[in-house]
């Protein structure tokens, strides 16, 4: 499969009066053409940083791009213009965020925010994106979608607010769909329904996706690949697999031992000891080292970089300096 997304050294800074705050530090990601890859960590390493900076929603003040590449398609999103990105967004890469209430506007019916972008995108008419809309509706198995189009936000569920967010991402049919925690919020039966709605349009049309979540349990089901971040820096990455069969970096480890087990009878799970350092706290040395049990003196002096093993498997551990392909680039 052909690359369809690459991320290269990105570096996204955020700006708290005169000090400067690394978010995402040398970031390197790629999605293949219908793969669908997962981004896991705890919260404040950087995942949701990534895909607003991918998507160019970065707040105007006190946030820049630094710097990095992000190819799509071979052409470099930060190079474009606001109304060539505006082309982008929406129509060929498109975004499911975190919680709908907040991703909906409150004062505009659902079938209003539906035909708005296929009205720009694809310059439907009024009635043929209300045409579309309500086809929309019906694909994510919204019952009434005839009446819901002429509802507004609060009258849904928050399962049924979720479905419209994705109708609104799948409507022009994108080559990369962005899904920000898109089950957080929900409860487990519908988050079930919800990621199989999502694996299903995608198959349907061929998307790739890039799935943020906290979830591991979601990123065995869904994943491919998985890239895992921690504090702004890829740690590991390797297909799913591998991954659960052979975590490397202690890091991850740490995660897999968090998740309980039905046929393991245990009276405490297992945690990471200590909490994610603040951006930009960590000057020198591997920002895991302060919660690591394998740490060493160079640990914390010397910044390990990501390499590259066997199967593809990357690691950014000192563990493996002498069992590395070679360096990742």
């Amino acid at each position: 499969m052909t690359n369809l997304l690459e991320i290269k050294g990105l570096r996204t800074e955020f700006l708290s009066g005169r000090q400067v705050i690394p978010a995402v530090d040398g970031v390197d990601i790629t999605i293949k053409k219908g793969e669908v890859l997962g981004i896991v960590g705890e919260s404040g390493c950087g995942k949701s940083v990534t895909s607003l900076t991918l998507m160019r929603l970065l707040p105007r003040k006190g946030a820049r791009i630094a710097e990095g590449k992000i190819l799509y398609k071979g052409n470099d999103l930060l190079q474009l213009s606001k109304n060539e990105m505006r082309q982008v967004r929406g129509n060929e890469i498109a975004m499911i965020f975190q919680e709908p209430m907040t991703s909906l506007n409150p004062v505009y019916t659902i079938g209003k925010q539906l035909c708005e972008i296929v009205m720009l995108h694809r310059n439907y008419t009024k009635k043929r994106a209300t045409e579309h809309a309500i086809e929309m509706l019906r694909k994510v198995s919204i019952p009434r979608p005839e009446k819901i189009i002429d509802e507004y936000p609060h009258q849904l569920s928050g399962g049924m607010r979720q479905r419209v967010m994705i109708a609104m991402a799948m409507s022009c049919e994108p080559d990369l769909l962005i899904a920000d925690e898109p089950t957080t919020a929900l409860d487990v039966t519908i988050q079930a329904q919800i990621l199989n709605l999502m694996k299903e349009l995608c198959n349907q049309q061929g998307t790739s996706i890039m799935l943020i979540t906290h979830d591991l349990g979601v990123v065995a089901e869904m994943c491919q690949r998985v890239v895992v971040m921690y504090a702004g820096q890829v740690v590991e990455q390797a297909d799913v697999y591998t991954l659960f069969e052979n975590p490397l970096h202690p890091y991850t480890q740490g995660l897999l031992k968090s998740v309980p087990k039905v046929d393991v009878d245990q009276d405490r799970l297992d945690s990471i000891p200590g909490t994610v350092p603040l951006p930009g706290t960590i000057k020198q040395g591997c920002r895991f080292a302060s919660r690591c049990s394998f740490r060493e003196a160079r640990c914390l002096t010397d910044a390990p970089p990501l390499f590259e093993l066997h199967e593809g498997q990357q690691c950014r551990c000192w563990l493996y300096e002498g069992s590395v392909v070679k360096e990742a680039t």
